[in-house]
């Protein structure tokens, strides 16, 4: 696995990080996270494919830069993968993330071969059912309270010194309890959990990874503004059943904006559904 900078028309940076041969497949990361949100695909990348994972705007070593719609990552994307070489690949995008993979693929289908979407919020978002945290929806309607709460959040990830001190912080118990019986399996393995705290620190490498956060937060709150039908056979939308991150009522709202949807979802599983189905993943997109 390699990261890399490419620097953008405008002057700004966009980090990447590009791991195995094969397929190309286009990786959009959480909210909150980073390219090295990849590394905790490492099964996935070892069967033929090309994972390339990009630094959103403000996170990790993309430079920030305000964005007013979903599309707005779009131009950046298009750059990167002409710098690539890729004329065609397929994308694939997990919580958060797959908001941006579903603007990517509805404005740019001629260059899609497939995609699949992993617990995605469907817009507008309410936020209040995420995460376990009803207090949500008011923290973001007063941006000056969600900056600050998201800075200490900043705060209590950079100065833990790995994964299970920050699994004792506020912060961390927040998303624990936050989490489904299937969830608890991974966050309680320290392996897992370290790499998925790698990728929660390289978010906030830069202090505007928290405007960054917030937002896409805000973003989320706004309804789809897309194309709908121009992905029509080519998504795939998985979520698990038990899912209390982004409840799995988001997946029917997005198949029923997205025509031809092929919808999934996944009993007894939870918002970390895409690890346990990497194979399934593999095969779609290959």
């Amino acid at each position: 696995m390699s990261s890399q900078i490419i620097t953008l028309p405008d002057g700004r940076q966009l980090g990447y990080l590009v791991a195995g041969k094969g397929v190309p497949v286009l990786y959009f990361h959480g909210t909150a996270s980073s390219r090295l949100e990849a590394l905790l695909l490492k099964p996935f990348i070892n069967q033929n494919i090309q994972l390339i994972s990009v630094d959103r705007p403000g996170y990790g070593l993309s430079t920030y830069k305000p964005r007013k719609t979903i599309q707005d990552f779009n131009c950046d994307l298009n750059f990167l993968a002409d710098h690539l070489g890729l004329s065609h690949f397929s994308v694939l995008g997990w919580s958060g993330g797959g908001v941006f993979a579903l603007a990517y693929m509805t404005c740019f289908s001629q260059r899609i071969n497939r995609g699949v979407v992993v617990g995605a919020p469907n817009l507008p978002f309410d936020v209040s059912t995420a995460h376990n945290m009803p207090l949500a929806k008011y923290v973001l309607k007063l941006p000056l309270i969600g900056a600050l709460a998201m800075q200490n959040m900043r705060r209590q990830v950079l100065k833990t010194d790995g994964s299970a001190s920050f699994l004792r912080s506020t912060h961390g118990r927040q998303m624990l309890n936050g989490c489904s019986t299937r969830d608890e399996v991974f966050f309680s393995d320290p392996a897992w959990m370290d790499l998925m705290y790698q990728s929660m620190a390289e978010a906030f490498r830069q202090k505007d990874g928290v405007q960054a956060i917030l937002d896409e937060h805000q973003l989320f709150l706004n309804p789809w503004n897309l194309p709908f039908k121009e992905i029509s056979g080519k998504l795939w939308v998985w979520h698990g059943q038990e899912d209390k991150t982004c409840p799995v009522n988001n997946a029917y709202g997005i198949a029923r904006k997205f025509e031809g949807t092929n919808l999934e979802i996944f009993p007894k599983q939870g918002h970390c559904v895409m690890f346990d189905n990497l194979d399934r993943i593999v095969r779609l997109l290959i």
